[in-house]
């Protein structure tokens, strides 16, 4: 008779406020590219532009909310 398994717990969810910082980093990311790219029309300048961007907003985010 195999012995009984304790269940896995689930796993742990995504924070209210993680989410909301990442959902800005992604919105910051996409306008910055997006300004860039209007701009300037070049793809490789509005990539850079939006990385920083959402990196940007990755650090200095949490240090707001």
């Amino acid at each position: 008779m195999p012995e009984p398994t304790s269940p896995t717990p689930p796993p742990e969810r995504l924070s209210l406020r993680w989410a909301l910082i990442l959902l800005a980093a992604v919105v910051a990311g996409l306008l910055a590219g997006l300004l860039t790219y209007a701009q300037s029309r070049n793809w490789p300048a509005s990539l850079l532009a939006a990385l920083g961007a959402s990196g940007a907003a990755l650090v200095g985010l949490p240090l707001l909310l």
